[in-house]
């Protein structure tokens, strides 16, 4: 429990690393940047409390609104997806999975583990934006933003998710 609880926070102090340190340096296009933070909570396994996975939602947002000064923009999405994730999981898992299943391309399948982190980030996208935006003037300009973040950050997490678990 300890073991899994320690390597689950240097998973979550290495993304923020590279969410702080690299990726909010990075905007396509000169729109939205990519964020992987949204990882950590992707990849919490099925067994994971919803009180677990809200505190694991904010306490990594609360992180990265710190460092990149959104004033509570990321904890509030990183916790809606915390929220989501458990019963998503639930209804996408396969049915002969495991008890304790980590989300990953081997646990899932390839098209299942896609269709959950694409739905899960673009739930994370719309709040994050919705409320980095707080204004529906822009619509165009926001709609943009999240489209090309929502892409880059999928790309960077399947990235992430192949050097982190290569298929065998």
């Amino acid at each position: 429990m300890i073991t899994t609880t320690l390597k689950r926070l240097a998973w979550a102090l290495l993304l923020l690393a590279i969410q702080v340190l690299i990726l909010d340096q990075v905007h396509p296009w000169g729109y939205g940047a990519p964020l992987i933070c949204s990882l950590i909570v992707i990849t919490l396994p099925l067994g994971t409390s919803r009180s677990e996975a809200l505190l694991w939602g904010f306490g990594v947002g609360l992180v990265a609104d710190i460092f990149a000064g959104t004033a509570g923009i990321s904890s509030a999405a990183l916790t809606f997806i915390a929220l989501i994730q458990p019963p998503l999981l639930e209804l996408m898992a396969p049915r002969d999975s495991e008890e304790e299943l980590h989300p990953s391309f081997s646990a899932m399948g390839r098209w299942n583990y896609l269709q959950f982190i694409a739905l899960l980030l673009i739930l994370h996208h719309l709040v994050y934006f919705a409320l980095e935006g707080f204004s529906y003037f822009h619509i165009e300009d926001i709609a943009i933003s999240m489209g090309v973040s929502f892409a880059a950050s999928l790309l960077l997490i399947i990235l992430v998710e192949n050097v982190r678990n290569p298929k065998k």
